[in-house]
């Protein structure tokens, strides 16, 4: 398994609106690609966030991005960041597998 962890920088507070629209827009979408395994988002301040995806292998993340998730960003998030995106793909090491 594999993850993409993007650390989101925003300009003023993190409205939770826009993550769950993440559910309702993105999920249905993720779900469709084989191998994918959810995804996570954590508040870790009022002006940041970790948005954390699972797939299996890799390549479903990079699918993900180019099919899905780059143009939803793009529309919903990245007018709303104070930079540039932190973005890592990495191999999971340890995981509860729940």
């Amino acid at each position: 398994m594999a993850a993409v962890v993007n650390v989101l920088q925003f300009k003023g507070s993190v409205d939770p609106e826009v993550f769950a629209k993440s559910e309702r827009d993105l999920l249905p979408q993720m779900r469709v690609i084989e191998g994918f395994q959810g995804f996570d988002v954590v508040q870790t301040s009022g002006t940041e966030v970790i948005f954390i995806i699972l797939g299996e292998p890799v390549e479903v993340l990079d699918q993900f991005a180019t099919e899905v998730g780059s143009r939803w960003m793009r529309s919903n998030v990245v007018p709303l960041l104070a930079g540039l995106t932190e973005r890592d793909i990495a191999p999971v090491i340890a995981s509860s597998g729940t």
